[in-house]
């Protein structure tokens, strides 16, 4: 039966932080990953706002995803808290998802930047734990704090799950709010990579609307994207960093599946006019991708993380992805559109 499941809140203006609210609880634990969040003080600020309400508040903060997992882990199970309110990276927000899955716990996410990196943890793969929070909080002040470099990863990350939504799912409202998501993120992304304040914000919920998309889209798991993106990060790479890098080559190597979606983003960012030929339009857009990529210095392919070809080629032959797509994706793509 088709159903789109969606937070139960989502407050998002500048300074929302100063809404958050909880429910009177006996227990929460609040974790981070991020550096922006302690040195500007923002677990503080939700420890004190939950406090007033909450008798017994914990604070884990770890820059290690997986250490974070393994401290929030024994002191939510030791605490037995009934909430748990994650801030900082995609990842931290993983984490909290996963906390929350494991124990039915209500969960609030305060992401920086993208809400999600797809991270799979050491018992727990993403799409075992996948749900959305119960509340979300989208506070512009707090992307407007993260370097140029993790928003342009972020971003081209987020347009990825949109992109990937698209590949296997019928879902009309998932497949919409994709579009739009992938939409925003295209007008907004290089504009908020250079600084520019209203393009960070409008960027920031352009992200959200895409990682919704996606936590709806039906056998994402096996996805190309899913696929690729967790061949490579065998190697050591975050998931979301390859997603980032790797969607024009999906795009590309996808294009008669997706060109339907590709040509509503190309016309709704004025890549194309109605009457352009859709596959004409479909190029068009996997050629301005990899343009907003080079002009934010994300490589054109894995090859560029200096993965060595040896080591690509020797775990390549025990993988059931096509040679040609997993080649494409190392090695980029020379196909190159005249004008």
């Amino acid at each position: 039966m088709p159903e789109i499941n969606l937070p139960g809140k989502i407050i998002f203006e500048r300074n929302a932080l100063n809404k958050f609210r909880p429910d009177a609880y006996e227990r929460a634990i609040i974790i981070s990953d991020s550096d922006i969040v302690a040195n500007r003080s923002i677990t503080d600020l939700i420890k004190n706002k939950s406090t007033k309400i909450i008798s017994h508040v914990s604070v884990v903060v770890n820059t290690n995803i997986h250490e974070l997992y393994r401290l929030a882990s024994e002191e939510f199970f030791r605490k037995e808290a009934e909430l748990i309110v994650a801030i900082g990276s995609g990842a931290a927000i993983d984490c909290g998802m996963l906390l929350s899955h494991e124990g039915g716990t209500k969960f609030t996410a305060i992401p920086c930047s993208c809400a999600c990196s797809m991270t799979d943890f050491e018992n727990s793969e993403y799409y075992s734990y996948r749900h959305s929070p119960d509340e979300v909080i989208l506070d512009p002040s707090l992307i407007e704090c993260m370097p140029s470099a993790a928003v342009a990863y972020d971003a081209m990350a987020s347009f990825a799950y949109a992109i990937d939504t698209l590949s296997s799912n019928d879902n009309i409202i998932a497949k919409s709010l994709a579009i739009n998501g992938a939409v925003g993120v295209y007008k907004n992304i290089i504009p908020a990579y250079r600084g520019e304040i209203s393009a960070l914000e409008r960027l920031l919920y352009s992200m959200y609307i895409c990682v919704v998309a996606h936590r709806n889209g039906a056998d994402l798991q096996n996805s190309y994207l899913s696929r690729v993106s967790k061949f490579f990060s065998d190697f050591g790479y975050s998931k979301s960093s390859v997603c980032a890098l790797t969607v024009p080559n999906i795009i590309e190597y996808e294009e008669s599946r997706l060109r339907d979606g590709l040509f509503e983003i190309a016309k709704a960012t004025g890549l194309s006019k109605v009457n352009d030929d859709p596959s004409f339009a479909s190029i068009k857009l996997i050629d301005e991708t990899r343009k907003i990529q080079a002009s934010m210095g994300i490589p054109r392919a894995v090859s560029g993380f200096n993965l060595s070809e040896n080591a690509y080629h020797a775990r390549k032959i025990h993988s059931n992805i096509p040679d040609d797509l997993l080649d494409l994706c190392y090695y980029g793509s020379f196909k190159f559109m005249k004008l």
